[in-house]
């Protein structure tokens, strides 16, 4: 009797805290089955029991110093954060989630919760919070009317479920220690560091150790990009422009859709005159743009065993060359001591990296993407030594109506078409349309900086977008969900080269080459190896097999997409 009284005095001493946790679990596992998240009903109902113990094992601590409301406060936010989570972003906790609001940054954090704000998704669970708080209230009010024989077999009952569960939980918390103190954050998708995810707690947690092992690894990428070696180099093109868009569907501009309103007319005109060449089969490694920008900045990839901080980053090759690189951001402020920044895990966040990749940076952001052009110092050092210039944009990144000005808000919902979402989708697929003809207007704008002189251009998406093509929603769902669709719209992303008058005369064999790949297969990780290409440098992390412009270029590469997915194998399937 004294070990009962032991045993259960965190969950006699906390009230109903221990109540209000067991049914948010519930009512969190019954809306992912309602959503079509999915989850292990059995495990989901008893796995969170020991998490639910331990919850009030500190708050009974915590209790003795008049501090309980502290870990009731947290449960609280944790357990509505992931009941909207589900409604919101059709995802239970996980690193992607966790990785999507540390990059979230202070002016997307604003317009993130005015969209939050309209979406039902957090109203029902703020209601059903409610609601959960106040049966857990009943349960503990009509716990004590209970007689004594009740009282104790329910107590005992609930011990042995508790041990039960502990018995699965405790190993997967020594997992979760294994993953704050993991030096590369791979290992991490291992089965020694991969605890289940069945409970609220070890998701939220594993999110965050994932995104805390990163920075350490930004250390070594540091160290390695100093280390990057001479490289020889033709400067065959002197420069070189390459422009990173955001969150950019291949399926609503006219360059590859021509169902859709003209939201490309200055891009369609330049494709017209012959400078602009489109490529049909590309697709990108991940919807999250941290890692997409991993992917493409390192020469790492997957033929290699080791890690990926290993291998340098492709403008300190470019520097070593004999380069001059500049880089002109949107999205990634540097100095910055922010959460989104400092372990949003983008690869630009660190001032020591980034003096190794480039000789200027913009140091501010501004509203909207053309206003950052304006940040550049006298434009004619472009074309003093060669260059290569690094434009990435804020693009299409909802909120799709803060990304353009007042002036190209040109569509409207009575334009738009959609068999999903009715009025409102139609509202946003407007605002959608207007942010791409601002984009489109951006690409223009950069590409007139550089199109009088001998200068080849690179445009791509970081991802694509879904904006109400197949089902009533848009933005970007968790990837490791892979489906047909999702591959389809959220990772088939535009890429086109753009190429001056100049550049057409001067190599006449490399533009015809650019025009005859339009057709093949290319995923965005490989870019580095076109870029070390166009620039005639010779480095060992060059590979002739991955750059689409090479005679040697392999068309039967696997294109791996979100959680290990071969892209090609998952659409040809029936």
């Amino acid at each position: 009797m004294k070990i009962l009284n032991i045993l259960s005095y965190p969950i006699r001493s906390t009230g109903n805290l221990f109540s209000f946790c067991i049914l948010m679990e519930l009512a969190i596992l019954t809306t992912c089955h309602i959503v079509g998240v999915g989850g292990d009903i059995f495990l989901g109902i008893l796995m969170p029991i020991f998490d639910c113990y331990v919850i009030c094992l500190l708050a009974s601590l915590f209790k003795k110093v008049k501090l309980g409301w502290i870990i009731w406060t947290i449960a609280v936010l944790v357990f509505t954060g992931e009941l909207f989570t589900i409604l919101f972003y059709k995802s239970t906790y996980n690193i992607r989630v966790i990785q999507l609001v540390m990059e979230t940054t202070p002016g997307e954090s604003k317009e993130f919760l005015a969209s939050a704000c309209g979406h039902p998704g957090l109203w029902i669970s703020v209601v059903v919070t409610g609601i959960v708080f106040y049966l857990s209230y009943l349960m503990n009010k009509n716990r004590n009317r209970l007689s004594e024989r009740a009282l104790k077999i329910l107590n005992w009952t609930g011990i042995a479920l508790i041990l039960w569960s502990s018995t699965r939980e405790i190993p997967a918390y020594i997992k979760l220690g294994r993953c704050f103190t993991a030096k590369e954050y791979r290992l991490l998708a291992e089965k020694k560091y991969m605890p289940h995810l069945s409970t609220t707690a070890i998701r939220l947690l594993q999110g965050v150790a994932f995104n805390i092992v990163q920075p350490r690894e930004l250390n070594a990428l540091t160290v390695t990009a100093h280390n990057t070696p001479i490289a020889d180099s033709t400067h065959e093109c002197p420069l070189i422009v390459l422009i990173i868009g955001e969150s950019f569907s291949k399926y609503h501009t006219p360059l590859y859709n021509p169902e859709v309103p003209p939201v490309n007319p200055r891009l369609e005109r330049l494709k017209d005159e012959g400078h602009l060449v489109a490529y049909t089969d590309v697709v990108t490694t991940s919807n999250l743009t941290s890692n997409v920008m991993r992917n493409m900045f390192s020469m790492w990839d997957e033929d290699y065993s080791d890690n990926w901080t290993e291998h340098t980053l492709f403008p300190a090759i470019f520097r070593k060359a004999g380069y001059t690189v500049w880089y002109l951001t949107n999205q990634f402020a540097l100095n910055s001591s922010d959460i989104w920044n400092s372990i949003g895990g983008t690869i630009f966040n660190k001032p020591e990296l980034s003096e190794c990749l480039f000789d200027w940076r913009n140091e501010n952001l501004m509203q909207y993407d053309a206003e950052i052009l304006d940040l550049m110092p006298d434009t004619s050092q472009l074309f003093v030594r060669p260059t290569l210039l690094i434009v990435h944009l804020m693009g299409q990144h909802v909120n799709y109506k803060e990304r353009y000005p007042e002036e190209f808000e040109f569509f409207d919902a009575n334009q738009m078409e959609t068999a999903f979402g009715g009025a409102k989708a139609k509202k946003i697929l407007a605002e959608y349309a207007n942010a791409t003809l601002y984009n489109d207007y951006v690409v223009d704008k950069v590409w007139s900086l550089v199109k009088e002189h001998d200068a080849v251009g690179i445009y791509l998406s970081d991802h694509g977008e879904e904006v109400y093509d197949w089902r009533d929603f848009h933005e970007r769902t968790d990837e490791r969900q892979m489906t047909k669709e999702v591959a389809k719209y959220q990772f088939e992303i535009p890429f086109f080269f753009l190429m001056s008058d100049k550049f057409i005369t001067n190599h006449p064999e490399t533009a015809e080459r650019i025009k005859n790949s339009s057709g093949k297969p290319f995923i965005n990780s490989r870019i580095k190896h076109v870029l070390l290409g166009l620039g005639g440098i010779e480095t060992d992390e060059y590979k002739s097999r991955h750059d689409i412009l090479s005679d040697r270029y392999d068309t039967n590469n696997v294109r791996y997409i979100g959680n290990h997915t071969d892209y090609d194998r998952l659409m040809q399937e029936k």
